[in-house]
Order: structure tokens, then sequence, then C-alpha cells
């Protein structure tokens, strides 16, 4: 039974009627698959997940969330069985795709700068009021952002980016750098929800408010790591000056609701930027360099410069020498290859073998497979 017919289904026990129409959306990085079901009066989210932990996980955090009034999507139905459950529907909009609007028409102007702090001061309650009480156990795949979890951040980065761009290191010295950097940022103290992904893809905007979605990665960790992914998120281009408002904006705010020592947290925070985008990076050279999907090429160059600015700013606290002589030696701009955007629609057909495999398409990002071997041959 395919992924629709299995929601179709749960449909069915859910409402005992059948929908209007179930429209798949765009698949995202994940192997979660998302479908908007069409109701007459209305329009709810359809998702399989094949991964069951991760499914308990965020049904779970949602409903403790809903408890707290936090703005998620409200869960209305889960068969852990099937792997299929239903959500609020909350629109196309993302932060993402927001920004990108304001940005063709009025720019990064005071309304986003706007929708930026009412999601940290949203954060913030996420972080302190959302670990209250909140089953640590369903946390997946780790409890905290432990050392352990650290390492496979920094591994991530040195054998899905540095290895496949070939920049030369020594591995001895690279691994003494990591565990120096991990011994620094395990200092902060593990304290506050730490959502783990808190990025404008994962930021819904309905009615001009900060709705959240994804988290079913969190776990008990630093609020330094949380700050850092949302303002250096390489997709969304925020300016520099903008950054450091908010980061002023969310440290006043979080610091005067926790008490905490607001010296150290500053002190700490280079260090949590610098893991969270060797992380992105990790995953953009997995899905772009490795995979070849040229949405995540794009970002390679911006991460990369907002990487070498915090380094060269002098604000990191430790020195780790092998790792900031690599990221210095990062090849240029002109060592990657960004697919632009056309001037006008191109299309690549061809045929090909599936003993060969499907050719890789660097065109248009990638297209449809028709298979064609059912079909009568005309010449005959």
């Amino acid at each position: 039974m395919d992924e629709r017919s299995v929601l179709l289904k749960q449909y069915r026990k859910f409402t005992g009627d059948d929908p209007v129409d179930i429209v798949r959306m765009p698949r995202s990085g994940s192997d979660r698959l998302y479908f908007r079901i069409i109701e007459k009066r209305r329009t709810i989210i359809g998702v399989y997940n094949p991964n069951r932990d991760e499914n308990q996980t965020f049904i779970g955090f949602s409903r403790h969330f809903a408890r707290l009034n936090l703005p998620v999507p409200e869960v209305l139905y889960y068969d852990k069985g099937s792997n299929a459950y239903f959500l609020q529907d909350l629109g196309d909009t993302n932060l993402f795709t927001w920004i990108e609007r304001k940005r063709q028409t009025t720019g990064f102007d005071e309304e986003v700068v706007d929708i930026y702090r009412k999601t940290l001061d949203r954060l913030i309650e996420f972080q302190v009021r959302g670990i209250k009480d909140l089953n640590l156990d369903l946390c997946y795949p780790h409890r905290s952002f432990d050392r352990q979890s650290m390492m496979w951040d920094l591994n991530y980065f040195k054998y899905m980016f540095l290895k496949l761009i070939a920049v030369p290191f020594n591995e001895k010295r690279l691994e003494k750098d990591f565990n120096a950097l991990a011994d620094f940022l395990l200092e902060a103290g593990q304290h506050y929800f730490l959502y783990r992904d808190f990025q404008s893809a994962n930021i819904m905007v309905l009615d001009k408010e900060p709705w959240f979605i994804d988290y079913q990665g969190g776990r008990l960790g630093a609020a330094q790591y949380d700050l850092a992914s949302l303002l250096y998120d390489s997709k969304a281009h925020i300016p520099q000056q903008v950054r450091e408002i908010l980061i002023e904006h969310y440290i006043e705010n979080f610091c005067e609701y926790t008490k905490v020592d607001e010296a150290q947290f500053r002190k700490q925070l280079p260090g949590f930027i610098i893991i969270r985008i060797m992380q992105a990076l990790g995953a953009y050279g997995y899905r772009g360099l490795y995979e070849q999907k040229p949405g995540f090429v794009q970002s390679i160059i911006p991460a990369i410069r907002d990487l070498d600015g915090v380094i060269g700013s002098g604000s990191m606290a430790i020195d780790l020498p092998e790792l900031f002589r690599i990221i210095e030696q990062i090849p240029s701009i002109n060592r990657f290859e960004v697919l632009q955007e056309p001037e006008i629609l191109r299309i690549s057909i061809s045929s090909f073998s599936y003993m060969n495999g499907i050719p890789s398409d660097r065109v248009h990002g990638g297209g449809f497979v028709f298979d064609c071997r059912c079909l009568a041959n005309p010449g005959k």
C-alpha cells in the first residue's frame, strides 16, 4: 500500500468519510511525506513517516507544547501502527518564503526585524517553559546535546564537507581542536529545550505571527545553539547589523527571564555559532555535493562567509589553530558550481538504461522519470 493509500485509509477511520482530494506536497530533506487533505470546509495536513521513533517524539512534543499554549500545529489524529498522522494546516508560508517576498518589495525592513523579534521571544518560551515537565524519554536520537552529539556534528562536517572538497588537514590536530571546542561548549550546561533545527524553513508565518514545526530533534541543551541556528541560517541572508540588533534583543530578554550570567552567555555564543554552521555545512555537503541537489549547493558560499566572519571577528574565547587554518584554506567561491536561475525555462529530455542508472541532470535541478516500457511500440 502506498503512502497516499495509507493516509486515505486512516482518514476514513478518523472521519468516517472520504476527503474531497489528497494532494502531495513538495518533498523536504527528510523521509517524511506531506499531503494536503482537502475537506469540504477546511484543509488539514497528512503526514506519513516510516520512522516511528521520530513520530512518537513529534506527537509527544506537540501535545506538550500545545498544553503550554505555544504556537504549534494541533495534532488531530495519530495512528502509531500505520506511521500516519494529521495536523492543523498552517498554510504554505514559512519565514524563509515570507522574507523572500519582502526582499523583492521593501527589503529587510523593520517589519522583518519585528517578526524576528517575535520569533526570538517565542524561542525563549520554548527553551524555558517548554522544558518543564517535558518527557525527555521521547527525545530522539539523543536525550541531550552532549559530547557525543557534538562530535557527531563535527565529524559530519569533516567527512561530508571537508573531505568532499578535498581540503588538506591534519587528522590528529583537528581532532584535538574538536575536543577542545566540545569541552568549551559543555561549560554552558544543558538546562534548556534545544530545538535543534530552529531555522526559517521550520517557522511558519500565519497572520503575521510565527508558528513552529519540525522540533522532533529537540533535546536538553544550551540556549545559545538555537539563537545561532536562527540568526546564522545561510538561506535567510540576514544582514550582519540586523543580526547584532537581534542578538542584543534576545540576550537582554533571555538573561532577564532566566537571571543567567550575561558575560558568560556572550563568551560562549561564538562557539555555538561555529558548531552550528559546521553542522549545516556538513548537511549542505552531503545533500549538495554528494547527492548533487543544487538548492543545497547554493547555501555553501554564504555559510562559509558566515563561518569566516565569526572566526575573523576575534570573538572566540579559545584557540583552535588547526580548525581556523583549515577554514582559511577552504576553496574560493569558484570551486563550487552554483547553479544560477536560468533566464528561460530549459527542459532536458533523455532516455537511459535502468542497468546503468538514472543520469544526473544539473540543468533544472531534477524532474520526472517516465517508465515507457509498457507502452505499445508504434513502429511495430
